[in-house]
């Protein structure tokens, strides 16, 4: 009897330390969102309607652009939104 209360202990607090690992992923997880800058953000494609476009600069994509839908985003970025490049630093022409 002993050992099966011993057992149920060890999965228990096994069970716990997950759980307290698990909460505090999300909070960190959660502080790191609530921190972000919106203008340091990684660009993306968003919809709008039969376009995409550019979430930083709103830049549309045809649906049927050649070679690719990613393959032209890539160029985008490469040529648009230099690496360190902000939105602030865009709008204002620093290039």
């Amino acid at each position: 009897m002993e050992r099966k209360d011993r057992a149920n202990l060890f999965g228990q607090s096994a069970h716990d330390k997950a759980n307290a690992a698990i909460e505090h992923a999300r909070d960190v997880r959660e502080k790191r969102i609530a921190d972000q800058d919106p203008n340091k953000a990684e660009p993306r494609l968003i919809a709008d309607g039969d376009l995409r476009r550019c979430s930083v600069c709103g830049h549309p994509f045809e649906s049927d652009v050649q070679p690719t839908m990613s393959v032209a985003f890539a160029e985008h970025l490469r040529k648009a939104h230099k690496p360190g490049q902000t939105s602030e630093s865009m709008n204002s022409g620093e290039f």
